[in-house]
Protein backbone atom coordinates (compact mmCIF):
# COMPACT_ATOMS: atom_id res chain seq x y z
CA UNK A 1 0.00 0.00 0.00
CA UNK A 2 3.20 2.51 0.70
CA UNK A 3 4.59 1.86 -2.59
CA UNK A 4 1.08 2.55 -4.35
CA UNK A 5 0.75 5.83 -2.19
CA UNK A 6 4.40 6.93 -3.10
CA UNK A 7 3.91 6.16 -6.79
CA UNK A 8 1.05 8.27 -7.12
CA UNK A 9 2.18 10.78 -5.41
CA UNK A 10 5.13 11.02 -7.98
CA UNK A 11 2.96 11.00 -10.98
CA UNK A 12 0.52 13.71 -9.45
CA UNK A 13 3.96 16.19 -9.01
CA UNK A 14 4.34 16.26 -12.87
CA UNK A 15 1.24 17.69 -13.56
CA UNK A 16 0.32 21.10 -13.92
CA UNK A 17 -3.48 23.33 -13.56
CA UNK A 18 -6.15 21.22 -15.75
CA UNK A 19 -3.56 18.95 -15.99
CA UNK A 20 -1.33 20.54 -18.53
CA UNK A 21 2.72 21.63 -18.12
CA UNK A 22 3.74 25.22 -19.01
CA UNK A 23 0.18 26.37 -19.89
CA UNK A 24 0.06 29.71 -20.99
CA UNK A 25 -3.55 29.93 -22.13
CA UNK A 26 -6.18 31.52 -20.13
CA UNK A 27 -8.86 29.19 -20.00
CA UNK A 28 -12.35 30.54 -19.61
CA UNK A 29 -14.58 28.09 -21.13
CA UNK A 30 -14.30 24.24 -20.32
CA UNK A 31 -16.71 20.96 -20.90
CA UNK A 32 -17.42 18.09 -18.56
CA UNK A 33 -18.53 14.85 -20.04
CA UNK A 34 -18.31 11.17 -18.11
CA UNK A 35 -20.58 8.19 -18.81
CA UNK A 36 -23.19 9.69 -20.18
CA UNK A 37 -21.97 11.08 -23.39
CA UNK A 38 -20.09 7.70 -24.05
CA UNK A 39 -20.59 7.02 -27.93
CA UNK A 40 -20.56 10.82 -28.58
CA UNK A 41 -18.55 12.27 -30.76
CA UNK A 42 -16.11 14.96 -28.63
CA UNK A 43 -14.21 17.49 -30.46
CA UNK A 44 -10.57 17.80 -29.43
CA UNK A 45 -10.92 20.69 -27.04
CA UNK A 46 -8.05 22.96 -24.98
CA UNK A 47 -9.63 21.94 -21.53
CA UNK A 48 -12.28 19.52 -20.51
CA UNK A 49 -13.78 17.69 -17.22
CA UNK A 50 -14.15 14.01 -17.28
CA UNK A 51 -15.74 12.01 -14.78
CA UNK A 52 -13.79 9.06 -13.48
CA UNK A 53 -16.96 7.19 -12.15
CA UNK A 54 -19.77 6.02 -13.68
CA UNK A 55 -22.49 7.64 -11.83
CA UNK A 56 -22.30 6.36 -8.61
CA UNK A 57 -19.31 5.97 -6.15
CA UNK A 58 -17.31 2.52 -6.78
CA UNK A 59 -18.83 2.08 -10.88
CA UNK A 60 -16.46 3.01 -13.10
CA UNK A 61 -17.08 5.72 -16.43
CA UNK A 62 -16.19 3.10 -19.42
CA UNK A 63 -15.17 5.77 -21.48
CA UNK A 64 -12.81 7.59 -19.03
CA UNK A 65 -9.80 7.19 -21.35
CA UNK A 66 -11.55 7.61 -24.40
CA UNK A 67 -12.86 10.91 -23.30
CA UNK A 68 -9.97 12.02 -21.52
CA UNK A 69 -7.96 12.21 -24.77
CA UNK A 70 -9.59 14.90 -26.14
CA UNK A 71 -8.62 17.25 -23.85
CA UNK A 72 -4.90 18.78 -23.72
CA UNK A 73 -5.71 20.46 -20.32
CA UNK A 74 -7.76 18.07 -18.02
CA UNK A 75 -9.51 17.94 -14.61
CA UNK A 76 -11.21 15.09 -13.09
CA UNK A 77 -14.54 14.43 -10.87
CA UNK A 78 -15.69 11.82 -8.76
CA UNK A 79 -19.20 11.16 -7.59
CA UNK A 80 -19.73 10.63 -4.10
CA UNK A 81 -22.56 9.24 -2.06
CA UNK A 82 -23.12 7.27 1.54
CA UNK A 83 -25.48 4.17 0.73
CA UNK A 84 -25.52 3.25 4.33
CA UNK A 85 -23.80 0.68 6.56
CA UNK A 86 -25.33 -2.21 4.97
CA UNK A 87 -22.42 -1.37 2.03
CA UNK A 88 -19.85 0.41 4.01
CA UNK A 89 -19.47 -2.57 6.71
CA UNK A 90 -16.88 -4.25 3.91
CA UNK A 91 -14.30 -0.93 4.83
CA UNK A 92 -14.94 -1.31 8.35
CA UNK A 93 -11.26 -1.78 9.09
CA UNK A 94 -9.91 0.56 6.68
CA UNK A 95 -8.18 3.21 7.14
CA UNK A 96 -10.20 3.42 10.47
CA UNK A 97 -11.26 0.93 12.95
CA UNK A 98 -14.82 1.42 12.78
CA UNK A 99 -17.23 -0.39 15.78
CA UNK A 100 -20.44 -1.54 14.18
CA UNK A 101 -23.00 0.81 15.60
CA UNK A 102 -20.34 3.56 14.49
CA UNK A 103 -22.07 5.46 11.75
CA UNK A 104 -19.73 8.79 11.01
CA UNK A 105 -16.44 6.19 11.00
CA UNK A 106 -18.46 4.00 8.60
CA UNK A 107 -19.32 6.84 6.67
CA UNK A 108 -15.59 7.87 6.70
CA UNK A 109 -13.95 4.76 5.85
CA UNK A 110 -16.71 4.27 2.60
CA UNK A 111 -15.66 7.89 1.49
CA UNK A 112 -12.28 6.85 1.73
CA UNK A 113 -12.32 3.91 -0.13
CA UNK A 114 -14.27 4.53 -2.99
CA UNK A 115 -11.97 8.12 -3.70
CA UNK A 116 -8.91 5.12 -3.27
CA UNK A 117 -11.17 3.58 -5.66
CA UNK A 118 -11.12 6.48 -7.96
CA UNK A 119 -7.54 7.19 -8.30
CA UNK A 120 -6.73 3.37 -9.21
CA UNK A 121 -9.25 3.78 -11.76
CA UNK A 122 -8.20 6.66 -13.20
CA UNK A 123 -4.04 6.02 -13.13
CA UNK A 124 -5.35 2.04 -14.71
CA UNK A 125 -6.38 4.21 -17.41
CA UNK A 126 -3.44 6.09 -17.80
CA UNK A 127 -5.84 9.13 -17.08
CA UNK A 128 -3.29 11.45 -14.30
CA UNK A 129 -4.58 15.19 -13.44
CA UNK A 130 -3.86 17.79 -10.77
CA UNK A 131 -7.59 19.09 -10.13
CA UNK A 132 -9.70 16.94 -8.81
CA UNK A 133 -13.74 17.34 -7.81
CA UNK A 134 -16.04 16.05 -5.88
CA UNK A 135 -19.37 15.89 -7.15
CA UNK A 136 -22.18 16.00 -4.57
CA UNK A 137 -26.32 15.49 -5.67
CA UNK A 138 -29.08 13.63 -4.04
CA UNK A 139 -29.74 11.44 -6.88
CA UNK A 140 -27.26 9.60 -5.28
CA UNK A 141 -27.73 7.85 -1.52
CA UNK A 142 -27.01 9.69 1.53
CA UNK A 143 -27.89 9.83 5.17
CA UNK A 144 -30.87 11.99 6.77
CA UNK A 145 -28.19 12.80 9.16
CA UNK A 146 -25.81 15.42 7.83
CA UNK A 147 -22.83 15.10 10.19
CA UNK A 148 -22.93 11.29 8.39
CA UNK A 149 -22.52 12.55 4.80
CA UNK A 150 -19.95 15.00 5.56
CA UNK A 151 -17.80 12.26 7.45
CA UNK A 152 -18.34 10.32 4.11
CA UNK A 153 -16.79 13.81 2.11
CA UNK A 154 -14.23 13.95 4.70
CA UNK A 155 -12.94 10.23 4.04
CA UNK A 156 -12.75 11.15 0.17
CA UNK A 157 -11.11 14.67 0.52
CA UNK A 158 -8.47 13.13 2.91
CA UNK A 159 -7.73 10.07 0.62
CA UNK A 160 -7.34 12.84 -2.58
CA UNK A 161 -5.30 14.94 -0.49
CA UNK A 162 -2.81 12.19 -0.42
CA UNK A 163 -2.54 11.56 -3.77
CA UNK A 164 -2.97 15.99 -5.43
CA UNK A 165 -2.52 17.61 -2.45
CA UNK A 166 -5.53 19.25 -0.79
CA UNK A 167 -5.44 22.55 -2.37
CA UNK A 168 -6.28 20.79 -5.63
CA UNK A 169 -9.31 19.51 -4.68
CA UNK A 170 -13.12 21.04 -4.84
CA UNK A 171 -16.92 20.76 -4.99
CA UNK A 172 -19.24 20.54 -7.86
CA UNK A 173 -23.01 20.68 -6.43
CA UNK A 174 -26.58 22.75 -6.47
CA UNK A 175 -26.30 25.31 -4.09
CA UNK A 176 -29.74 23.62 -2.20
CA UNK A 177 -28.79 20.27 -2.50
CA UNK A 178 -25.61 20.88 -1.44
CA UNK A 179 -27.31 22.91 1.77
CA UNK A 180 -29.56 20.06 2.12
CA UNK A 181 -27.11 16.87 2.13
CA UNK A 182 -24.20 18.75 4.13
CA UNK A 183 -26.35 21.14 6.95
CA UNK A 184 -24.65 24.08 5.00
CA UNK A 185 -21.08 23.03 5.29
CA UNK A 186 -19.05 25.86 4.62
CA UNK A 187 -15.44 24.65 4.22
CA UNK A 188 -14.07 26.79 2.12
CA UNK A 189 -12.97 24.70 -0.32
CA UNK A 190 -13.69 25.88 -3.84
CA UNK A 191 -17.00 25.68 -5.38
CA UNK A 192 -18.23 24.23 -9.19
CA UNK A 193 -21.52 25.94 -9.01
CA UNK A 194 -24.60 23.79 -11.04
CA UNK A 195 -27.07 26.11 -12.01
CA UNK A 196 -29.39 23.76 -13.91
CA UNK A 197 -29.96 26.51 -16.48
CA UNK A 198 -29.36 26.72 -20.32
CA UNK A 199 -28.14 30.29 -20.43
CA UNK A 200 -24.73 31.06 -20.11
CA UNK A 201 -25.58 34.29 -18.62
CA UNK A 202 -27.24 32.50 -15.44
CA UNK A 203 -23.41 30.91 -15.25
CA UNK A 204 -21.95 34.33 -15.17
CA UNK A 205 -24.30 35.18 -12.34
CA UNK A 206 -23.26 32.20 -10.46
CA UNK A 207 -19.58 33.68 -10.58
CA UNK A 208 -20.32 37.01 -8.37
CA UNK A 209 -22.47 34.95 -5.88
CA UNK A 210 -21.34 33.69 -2.48
CA UNK A 211 -20.73 30.01 -3.11
CA UNK A 212 -21.80 27.10 -1.60
CA UNK A 213 -18.64 26.04 0.55
CA UNK A 214 -17.83 29.44 1.46
CA UNK A 215 -14.55 29.50 -1.00
CA UNK A 216 -14.10 30.75 -4.06
CA UNK A 217 -16.37 29.93 -7.19
CA UNK A 218 -13.86 28.59 -9.97
CA UNK A 219 -16.42 26.97 -12.67
CA UNK A 220 -20.35 27.47 -12.93
CA UNK A 221 -21.80 25.21 -15.16
CA UNK A 222 -24.60 25.38 -17.89
CA UNK A 223 -25.92 22.77 -20.58
CA UNK A 224 -26.68 23.56 -24.13
CA UNK A 225 -25.69 19.98 -26.18
CA UNK A 226 -23.10 19.66 -23.65
CA UNK A 227 -22.30 20.50 -20.08
CA UNK A 228 -20.68 24.06 -20.67
CA UNK A 229 -18.80 25.72 -17.58
CA UNK A 230 -17.60 28.78 -17.17
CA UNK A 231 -14.59 29.42 -15.62
CA UNK A 232 -15.00 32.61 -12.94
Amino acid sequence: MRAFWVFIIMVAAIVGWFGGTNNSTQIVQVNDVSWPNCGVALQRTQAGIVGITGGLALRPNPCLNQEASKYKNLSVYINTGYPGPHVAHQFQLTPKDCSPGDKQCLAYNYGYNSAVYAIKYSLMNGVVAKNWWLDVETENSWDGDAKVNRAALSGSLDALAGFVGRQNLGFYSYPGQWDLLTGKWRNQYPAWVATGSTERRDAQLACDQSSFTGGPVVLAQYTKTLDEDLAC
